[in-house]
């Protein structure tokens, strides 16, 4: 199965759900301009069936502001469903953590994931709900 969500849709979730209001914007494939404090852009590195893995680009005074902010909003992020590793310039999202979808995600799992025009593309497959492993 495929899903496609519109870009704008993620931010009013965040904005509403979790009262961040992100600047979201689709630059290349598996690209997207990313503004909260910063601008940075984050980078689609793997799909683990129920967790996103995404790589950030944040040079000089931009990664101090990155490593700054992750020290203000420490709190706040254990409540997220994100991992934020630094270090690595990673964000790991936990997709089974988003209350919204969890339920979803107990009968389907991601297989493919892509930020493609002003859309965020999802590929699904179902789980084997029998022996609850994956199928596809």
């Amino acid at each position: 199965m495929r899903l496609e969500i519109p870009i704008k849709e993620v931010q009013e979730f965040l904005r509403n759900y979790y009262n961040i209001k992100v600047g979201l914007k689709n630059i290349e494939e598996n690209k997207i301009k990313a503004t909260y404090i910063v601008s940075v852009v984050l980078i689609l590195k793997e799909v683990r069936e129920d967790e996103v893995l995404i790589y950030y680009e944040a040079v000089g005074m931009v990664n101090l502001i990155a490593k700054a902010a992750h020290f203000f909003l420490k709190k706040k992020l254990e409540n997220m469903p994100i991992k934020w590793d630094t270090r690595k310039r990673e964000v790991t999202i936990d997709l089974k953590r988003i209350q919204e979808i969890s339920v979803f995600l107990k009968f389907l799992y991601i297989s493919e994931l892509h930020f493609v025009n002003e859309n965020i593309l999802f590929v699904l497959y179902a789980r084997d709900k029998t022996k609850n492993q994956l199928i596809e």
